[in-house]
């Protein structure tokens, strides 16, 4: 049973180390997906539609506290603002671009 508490601590550490390094570039802003293939800014209330998104996967992990793979995913606006989605979907498959 300790082995298996430490696994999941080390993967959700691994997200969360990820996710730190990220902010560390410059990856500040939290973004939230919406229907119609729009990306909410959690910071400033701003909605983005995707065309005018630059968003790449950059990394995944199994998510022991939630049982689900994450998908980190970082985001550049037209505005030149950066940020993070962390995911239980890859947003750069096809689900959810036929959205």
């Amino acid at each position: 049973m300790k082995i298996l508490k430490n696994s999941a601590r080390k993967l959700n550490n691994a997200i969360t180390n990820r996710v730190i390094a990220l902010h560390d570039q410059g990856y500040t802003h939290d973004f939230l997906p919406m229907q119609n293939q729009h990306f909410l800014c959690l910071q400033d209330s701003v909605d983005f539609d995707i065309a005018d998104l630059n968003i790449k996967l950059i990394g995944e992990g199994f998510d022991h506290l939630t049982k689900t793979n994450k998908y980190i995913h970082t985001i550049e606006t037209i505005n030149g603002s950066k940020g993070l989605l962390v995911s239980d979907v890859n947003c750069c498959g096809d689900a959810i671009l036929a959205n």
